[in-house]
């Protein structure tokens, strides 16, 4: 299946990850939830082109994933602020950094993502809104939805 039918037929993964897969939306994302919010900081910070920062941040915009606005009354500057769709990315960042520093970089992180209360480590979880409990990784299943494409049928035949 290519890229565009996944896309085509709304697959909410693909759709995801068409927004917010590339690793600078997701590193904007990440300062923006963290107070860095200027678009000169970000510059500087995260070391991108202008012209890339600025399409991601209006890509982002557009999405309602961060809201534009002025620094002040009439300024010419602008922040970039986290919206409730953005700060629910937060635990897909956590997850997607834990994941991270236990297979890929191990000790040598310079940022963990820690309760803001008793400084724990914090870890992503898969809840289940039918049952209130949490399920581990195999417990998960993929349903056919009413209307999908015949394509994803195998996929959900393959997976379960």
């Amino acid at each position: 299946m290519s890229w565009e039918t996944f896309l085509k037929e709304k697959s909410a993964l693909a759709t995801a990850l068409d927004l917010v897969g590339d690793h600078w939306s997701l590193m904007i994302v990440s300062y923006c939830m963290a107070g860095i919010c200027r678009f000169n900081k970000m510059e500087r910070q995260l070391g991108i082109n202008r012209n890339l920062l600025k399409s991601r941040l209006d890509r982002l915009v557009n999405a309602g994933v961060l809201v534009k606005q002025p620094i002040r009354e009439n300024s010419k500057h602008y922040e970039y602020l986290p919206t409730e769709m953005c700060m629910k990315l937060r635990p897909i960042m956590v997850g997607l950094a834990a994941w991270g520093e236990e297979y890929l970089t191990k000790d040598l992180t310079p940022i963990t993502y820690v309760h803001r209360n008793c400084e724990g480590v914090l870890h992503a979880r898969i809840y289940c809104e039918g049952c209130q409990n949490h399920a581990e990784p195999e417990e998960v299943a993929l349903r056919l939805n009413p209307g999908a494409a015949a394509t994803f049928v195998e996929i959900v035949d393959e997976s379960n």
